[in-house]
Formats: C-alpha cells, sequence, structure tokens
C-alpha cells in the first residue's frame, strides 16, 4: 500500500512540474506589453518640473469676487489653476491682500506651500502663526478661524479631488 502512495505522489508531482513548466512557456510567449492577466503596462513619461519662481509667474484663471466664505477686510479678487488633477488635486491660488473668516469648518485637509506672500492663520481661541514665500503646512480638516494674506498672496495647495470637489 505505501508503495501505491508514493507513485500517487510522484505522478502528482510531475504534473506539478509539467503545469508549472508549461505556465511558465505561455506566460514567456505574450509581449512584453501585457502581463499574464491581460492588462497593458503604462508608460508614465517623467513629470514636469514645477519651481516656485516657475509657478509665480503662471498666468491664472480670475475666478471673480470671493463669495464662497466671508471676507472682513481687504480685496476680493482671486485666481487659481489646476495643475494636476487624479486622486489629488494640484492647483496654484493667489488672492489680493484680504481677511478671510472660516465660520464652517473646513471640509478638508489641505497642504499649502505658500509661494509669494504673507499668511497669518488665527484659530478661534487666538492662536496664531504666521507663514512666509517658501513655508509649507497642513490645515487640518475642521479649521475654524481667520486666513489673513497681508499682501499679495500665491500658493500651491494640494487637497483630495473628491473632497475638493464637493465642497
Amino acid at each position: 500500500m505505501s508503495q501505491g502512495i508514493w507513485k500517487h505522489f510522484g505522478l502528482v508531482g510531475i504534473s506539478l512540474a509539467s503545469g508549472i513548466a508549461l505556465t511558465l512557456v505561455v506566460q514567456l510567449s505574450f509581449p512584453l506589453s501585457a502581463s499574464a492577466f491581460g492588462s497593458e503596462i503604462v508608460e508614465n513619461s517623467p513629470p514636469e518640473s514645477w519651481s516656485i519662481a516657475g509657478l509665480n509667474a503662471m498666468e491664472l484663471e480670475s475666478l471673480g469676487a470671493i463669495d464662497w466664505i466671508t471676507v472682513e477686510h481687504g480685496g476680493q479678487s482671486n485666481s487659481e489653476s489646476i495643475i494636476f488633477e487624479g486622486e489629488n488635486i494640484v492647483s496654484v491660488w493667489d488672492s489680493s491682500p484680504a481677511r478671510l473668516r472660516f465660520d464652517q469648518p473646513t471640509s478638508y485637509d489641505e497642504f499649502v506651500l505658500v509661494l509669494k506672500g504673507e499668511l497669518i492663520l488665527t484659530d478661534t481661541a487666538g492662536n496664531a502663526v504666521t507663514y512666509k514665500a517658501g513655508e509649507m503646512f497642513m490645515l487640518k480638516k475642521g479649521f475654524l478661524g481667520t486666513w489673513e494674506m497681508t499682501e499679495d498672496y500665491r500658493e500651491l495647495i494640494v487637497v483630495d479631488t473628491k473632497a475638493y470637489n464637493e465642497s
């Protein structure tokens, strides 16, 4: 009986080895542009380089008056250009000097790189932080307080596309 078991396992081993060899032959015969699952290889070129000088020189699309938040004082002009959209949106936004009041909590996390000008964020408890050109920060979802641009201001932002489009 034990010889029958070994004979059986020997046949299974040969079948398994033959199956693996056949699979490899079939997979290797596919062109390099497709995988064994039929999906194509996506060619991605290296991304475009962005510099602070280039982003500051970029022409932005006017958004007209700031009407999506309370403007406590200052100008109401703002502009934006989306430079990448995928799972995240990367955009460049600018504004004339103004102080904006966030009475409603922000609805998404926002990465900010200050490109030009100065920004003072003050929470409802009176805690203030000043950011200048070249500095960056994460504004967490739920921020309440003021966003004060003391001079012409420009920033690069990165936000979740779905959350940004829903706000």
